[in-house]
């Protein structure tokens, strides 16, 4: 990879389909972009159980960063979101001081809280716990940790912050998070075992407002609710 570039730009099929709007119900107002960024790699994570844990990012992250800035200003970002996850944080705060962005920590963003789990190698998980998630992969809770309905529904709530915005922005976060947003960017109900993104990489999508829009059918947002 060369110095200074991120790892993969993708440009999304224009989210067309975003909202199902019955008559009257709403307006079309307008598009924006937004740019969809996985945190760069991290250290020591090889068969590694982490979600909410703060995991370090591996040398030359400033390089991915630096690439992934370049897209943001290419679609007129206005505000960067991001993780409060250290390997999310330093990314954006990069991109934001380079680009003078208002920037805003969400908690919302965070990764998939694995519990007790953190931290440990795959290996180390009792087949037995790792057999329970598979049975239920929304709704089986990791000790001490949340389940994939609470991820749901946060990055759920997110979401449709934005979407009331309207305004090109940036969001920073992990590979959890991310599947979730693609999928609402499609108008899609998103599956918790979707492929993640790569990490150091950007997916640029399309999304639309409407006014007058409180009963709009936000399709794929219904759904209460994986580093």
């Amino acid at each position: 990879m060369p110095m200074g570039m991120v790892r993969g730009v993708f440009l999304s099929e224009p989210a067309g389909g975003f909202w199902r709007v019955q008559a009257g119900q709403g307006v079309m107002d307008n598009q924006f972009l937004v740019a969809l960024a996985r945190h760069p790699a991290v250290r020591d994570a090889l068969g590694r159980c982490y979600g909410r844990a703060d995991m370090m990012l591996e040398a030359g992250w400033e390089q991915v960063a630096d690439g992934m800035k370049a897209v943001m200003r290419g679609i007129g970002c206005e505000v960067i979101f991001t993780s409060p996850a250290t390997r999310c944080r330093l990314v954006a705060q990069r991109i934001a001081t380079a680009l003078g962005l208002e920037m805003h920590v969400d908690g919302r963003l965070h990764e998939l809280d694995f519990g007790r789990w953190e931290g440990m190698l795959w290996r180390d998980v009792p087949r037995s716990d790792l057999e329970a998630w598979a049975r239920d992969v929304e709704g089986y809770t990791f000790p001490e940790g949340e389940n994939g309905r609470a991820l749901r529904a946060r990055i759920g709530a997110f979401w449709g912050d934005v979407m009331r915005q309207g305004r090109s922005c940036a969001v920073v976060t992990h590979g959890g998070p991310l599947r979730l947003m693609r999928a609402l960017a499609r108008g899609d109900v998103a599956s918790l075992l979707a492929e993640a993104p790569p990490m150091g990489t950007v997916h640029v999508m399309q999304a639309r407002t409407f006014r007058e829009c409180a009963h709009a059918d936000a399709r794929g947002m219904a759904v209460p609710s994986v580093g």
